[in-house]
């Protein structure tokens, strides 16, 4: 394992660690509502609840990356990328 790939999982054992202790159906609802907020919020704040999203699905994508198999790991690319894909929509005023 590369040195940089350490520093990134050591970098994200505390946000983990607190993330863990969060009952999950709150993870789960707190995501619907970034999503749902993200493509329902007027533009200035819409584009960027979208954003949050991708930037937290893309660090989750990055954690997972060395374990997933290869049709997972095109199906969370798709994902992430459909979210960013969104948030530039609403920013540019097309959705």
């Amino acid at each position: 394992m590369s040195e940089r790939r350490t520093r990134f999982e050591d970098a994200s054992r505390g946000p983990l660690v607190a993330l863990n202790r969060v009952p999950k159906a709150l993870i789960v609802i707190g995501l619907a509502a970034f999503l749902v907020g993200g493509l329902l919020l007027p533009s200035p704040w819409g584009w960027l609840a979208l954003v949050v999203l991708g930037v937290f699905l893309g660090w989750l994508l990055a954690l997972s990356w060395p374990v997933i198999p290869g049709t997972s790991r095109i199906l969370r690319l798709l994902t992430v990328g459909l979210v960013f894909g969104a948030a530039y929509m609403r920013a540019s005023g097309r959705g």
